[in-house]
């Protein structure tokens, strides 16, 4: 019999909290998104925005990026939804481009204290081993890469570590296509009534994001220890 341990059982838990969180935000909207008329419906409403419904997706994912605290997945699959999942795709990708554009400017202007006062001093102290890296850019394409890191702080962090602003937003914006693609395919999905194609998705997503939440914290500690830095702050 194969025994779990106490942070298996949790992380277990928080994952199946989480999902079932969103299955009832969600569930309202995915419910109506089963009848055809709603979807057609929905698909006029959206062509009857034009560009103010650009604009205002675009929006929501500059501020999700800068302030971090609307979660990204909704916004990703509202614009699948409303755009289909490559205009969705491209529209989430512009956002990331602007808003990574942003912090870089203003973490350049401001340096390390802004990020102290945002972070806090002890939780900086987990990326310092980004700076004189070899390696920065593979090592932080790798850690936005991976699901469940806190790209909100490496997003205002990496900066600081001698990257280019071409390198730090192309790194950004490619390594979250993955993520915001997939979840821009489940928002088309629903809206084309293709169910399947909706819950293999999302069943994909589901356990990527488990093994994400078990192993991101040995890799991001491996590649801490690989990449130490040679110098301070």
């Amino acid at each position: 019999m194969i025994k779990l341990s106490r942070p298996l059982i949790l992380l277990i838990l928080i994952f199946a909290l989480a999902t079932a969180a969103l299955t009832i935000i969600f569930w309202p909207f995915i419910k109506q998104l089963g009848d055809p008329v709603y979807r057609e419906s929905f698909s006029a409403w959206v062509k009857e925005l034009g560009i103010t419904g650009v604009a205002v997706l675009l929006g929501l994912q500059i501020l999700q990026i800068i302030v971090a605290v609307i979660p990204g997945g909704p916004v990703e699959l509202i614009a699948g939804a409303a755009y289909g999942a490559f205009c969705g795709l491209a529209i989430c990708a512009a956002g990331c481009v602007i808003a990574s554009s942003l912090v870089f400017l203003v973490v350049k202007k401001f340096g390390l204290p802004l990020v102290v006062k945002f972070f806090g001093e002890e939780n900086i102290k987990s990326w310092k081993f980004l700076q004189n890296s070899k390696r920065t850019a593979r090592v932080v394409f790798v850690i936005f890469l991976i699901p469940g890191t806190p790209k909100d702080m490496l997003t205002w962090f990496a900066p600081l570590s001698g990257l280019s602003l071409k390198a730090f937003v192309a790194i950004s914006v490619f390594a979250r296509l993955p993520a915001i693609l997939s979840t821009t395919i489940m928002g088309d999905s629903m809206i084309q009534g293709n169910w399947v194609m909706f819950l293999v998705i999302f069943i994909i997503i589901a356990l990527a994001g488990f093994f994400a939440m078990w192993f991101k914290d040995k890799i991001v500690k491996k590649i801490s220890r690989d990449n130490s830095p040679r110098g301070s702050i």
